[in-house]
């Protein structure tokens, strides 16, 4: 263990987003255990590096377009969805063809 250690709080919607990804009993239990730690620990890297690329890492091309599909359904109106994909594009990982 690091001799100091960051404390950080997580925000509501994480908090919303782990309670309802361990609450899907459709997801096999390990894979809610998985997603809630990659949920915690990505918002700590996110909170610890003020300088964070986005384009240092890099998901398949299909992943990156079913994420940005979702998040652009979050929106009910035609500049929401513009909104939820240019906020993806800018804020998440690069793509690639696997």
């Amino acid at each position: 263990m690091p001799d100091t250690q960051r404390q950080v709080k997580l925000p509501a919607s994480l908090m919303a987003a782990i309670k309802a990804t361990t609450a899907d009993t459709t997801i096999p239990a390990a894979q809610r255990y998985e997603a809630a730690l990659l949920i915690t620990i990505g918002y700590g890297l996110w909170d610890v590096l003020p300088t964070y690329d986005p384009t240092s890492i890099a998901i398949p091309e299909d992943q990156w377009g079913e994420i940005c599909n979702m998040l652009m359904n979050l929106a009910t109106d035609d500049i929401g969805q513009v909104n939820m994909s240019l906020s993806w594009m800018n804020q998440g990982p690069s793509g690639y063809k696997p």
